[in-house]
């Protein structure tokens, strides 16, 4: 997505999702901001995040997060999509 990134995710033992979170954010903006040749703040300060309770709502998450750039009108080039499993 050009402006967002989805996540579905398994946190392991006591992971608080706020400070991974917060790694991720700062890892990332770190390297984009590199990449282009900028500074300051790159991600947004909060985040927006669902604890998945079932099966089926991990399914319909995923499938969320599959469609999303489409529902969006992006082309297939304009966005990058990547589970487990899937060839790099």
């Amino acid at each position: 997505m050009p402006n967002h990134v989805h996540l579905l995710v398994c946190l392991l033992d006591e992971t608080e999702i706020e400070g991974q979170c917060f790694s991720w954010k700062k890892f990332t903006a770190t390297k984009i901001n590199r990449k282009l040749q900028q500074a300051g703040r790159f991600w947004q300060s909060e985040s927006f995040d669902h604890l998945v309770r079932s099966p089926e709502q991990f399914q319909r998450f995923r499938d969320y997060i599959a469609r999303n750039g489409v529902k969006a009108g992006l082309s297939a080039s304009d966005y990058f999509h990547w589970r487990q499993g899937d060839a790099m």
